[in-house]
């Protein structure tokens, strides 16, 4: 299973920010103060836009040599009459974003939008197959030390 998606935090992280939320409103706590934007050199912010483009443009890259792989090796699975045969694909489109942080360590993160899709197959050779779903996915990765970082 391809694991690209952002993943929801655990229980445990969860019952941490409850338990945050609730001290901030007890007065016993309190949110960490935002960070005023830092100040970059002239030209930073669009060579940052060049390198995530580029960045996003070999990583969309990787997730389609995936996507090969998984419709060459689909899931099979028992049907009611027929088995089910599925495997896990991603649209050519893709949208990206660049967000300065405020945080001279990391000063940008770049989001990077894409469609996941489920195809539904005929036959185990994932021949004849058409989208049972998509799911919008929302990578973010962090520019740090020069390079960007998932």
């Amino acid at each position: 299973m391809n694991q690209l998606a952002l993943r929801a935090p655990s229980p445990r992280h969860s019952v941490q920010i409850g338990l945050f939320a609730v001290a901030v409103l007890w007065g016993i706590a309190a949110p960490a103060p935002a960070l005023p934007p830092a100040s970059f050199a002239p030209g930073e912010q669009e060579r940052a836009t060049q390198s995530f483009a580029l960045f996003a443009d070999h990583w969309m890259t990787k997730i389609q040599r995936i996507e090969e792989h998984d419709r060459q090796n689909p899931t099979i699975r028992p049907g009611a009459s027929d088995p089910l045969v599925t495997y896990r694909g991603y649209g050519d489109e893709f949208s990206i974003e660049l967000r300065p942080t405020g945080l001279p360590e990391a000063p940008y993160v770049g989001l990077l939008r894409y469609m996941e899709l489920l195809y539904s197959c005929t036959n185990a050779r994932a021949g004849d197959c058409t989208i049972a779903s998509s799911v919008p996915v929302t990578e973010i990765f962090r520019f740090q030390d020069g390079r960007w970082v998932y």
